[in-house]
């Protein structure tokens, strides 16, 4: 799946898979860390951790509760499976989380529905990895059991007992099929499975804007080439979403409600995206000058949309958002509710060091 832009020189991949310096406006909540690295009007530099590694995601449940994580790693670039989490807490600032009784995991995913259901998800190490799931009810952390060689590739919870994910299974399969299963479901008890495309498809990305409007996107192999296909949940079964003829392997969604999806993709010399309107797939061009990551799109509060972190598309028009002007790799945009601010996780190697440290952004409109 592709999560990251290169921020400079150096494009870096994300294990996971999908929400902070002086100078920062108050009311996003987020406590300044350390000198401030850009104007309130481009990114700004709000976190950065002392180790070799990167933050992968964020989940910004309000402007004064964020939770950010990441993988580690050693001294020649492999991860060392320790969970790397940070919690924002308004006035408190960050904090390091452990999770009690955990063995080594890598913490590559972060979901939350609320502050008393945040999901902490990755891999275990070994020569077959499996999944680790972890939930947070807003006081202590509970060990979420995930059947062996499974991979959870993507996670997004909607409340404690409804929770999606995409991967791989070799014990998981739908029911009454022969298939292992690439979806997957928990009910606040159990794992179920799903095949879509007649066990075809090979998911990519989910996004949800309720729990009847959940969406995968992915790909099939047509003997000559992957092409995109999308799916819908409307509450109670799973739906094809009848993409227009589409060829990538790596197609990714953002759903903001039943009649606002966006489906993104990269071509070899462009960006393109095609949007839902509730009735019909309409294309949407990027201009080839700008970077646009449209696997990423965020509303940006004002009646715009956000495609990762370089690109605003609002009124028909686009506007380029430069980057700080780091080595090193960024990750999705995540818009902190309520407000007009986005952060956006990373790995920055600083000037003179030649250690990328996972770093988080922000930048407010």
């Amino acid at each position: 799946m592709r999560r990251w832009i290169a921020g400079s020189a150096t494009v870096l991949a994300a294990t996971a898979g999908l929400a902070a310096t002086a100078g920062l406006a108050a009311t996003a909540g987020l406590a300044a860390t350390g000198p401030a690295m850009a104007s309130s009007t481009s990114w700004s530099q709000v976190l950065q951790v002392n180790r070799a590694g990167s933050f992968t995601q964020i989940a910004a449940i309000s402007k004064a509760d964020v939770w950010a994580v990441g993988d580690l790693w050693d001294s020649k670039g492999n991860a060392i499976y320790q969970p790397l989490i940070r919690h924002y807490a308004g006035g408190e600032g960050w904090s390091t989380v452990t999770i009690p009784g955990a063995p080594r995991f890598s913490s590559d995913q972060v979901t939350a529905s609320a502050a008393n259901d945040v999901w902490v998800v990755g891999l275990t190490p070994g020569t077959v990895a499996h999944s680790m799931a972890y939930r947070f009810d807003g006081s202590r952390w509970h060990k979420i059991p995930v059947p062996a060689k499974t991979y959870l590739q993507g996670t997004l919870a909607l409340n404690p007992d409804n929770v999606w994910a995409f991967g791989s299974s070799a014990t998981i399969f739908a029911p009454g099929s022969s298939v292992s299963a690439s979806v997957f479901h928990w009910n606040g008890a159990r794992w179920r499975g799903y095949n879509l495309a007649n066990g075809n498809l090979m998911p990519e990305s989910i996004s949800a804007s309720g729990t009847r409007n959940v969406w995968i996107a992915g790909s099939v192999w047509t003997h000559s080439a992957y092409r995109a296909e999308a799916f819908r949940w409307n509450g109670s079964a799973w739906h094809n979403a009848g993409l227009p003829r589409v060829l990538t392997d790596e197609p990714g969604v953002s759903a903001i409600s039943p009649a606002n999806v966006w489906v993104g993709w990269d071509t070899q010399t462009a960006s393109r995206s095609l949007h839902w309107n509730g009735h019909r797939w309409l294309p949407q061009s990027v201009p080839d000058n700008l970077i646009a990551n449209t696997s990423n799109v965020v509303p940006d509060g004002q009646g715009g949309y956000w495609f990762g972190g370089f690109a605003i598309l609002a009124g028909g028009a686009w506007t380029s958002v430069p980057w700080i002007g780091v080595t090193g790799g960024a990750g999705p945009v995540y818009r902190i509710p309520g407000t007009e601010s986005f952060l956006q996780p990373a790995t920055v190697k600083n000037s003179g060091s030649a250690i990328q440290r996972p770093t988080i952004y922000r930048y407010d409109l």
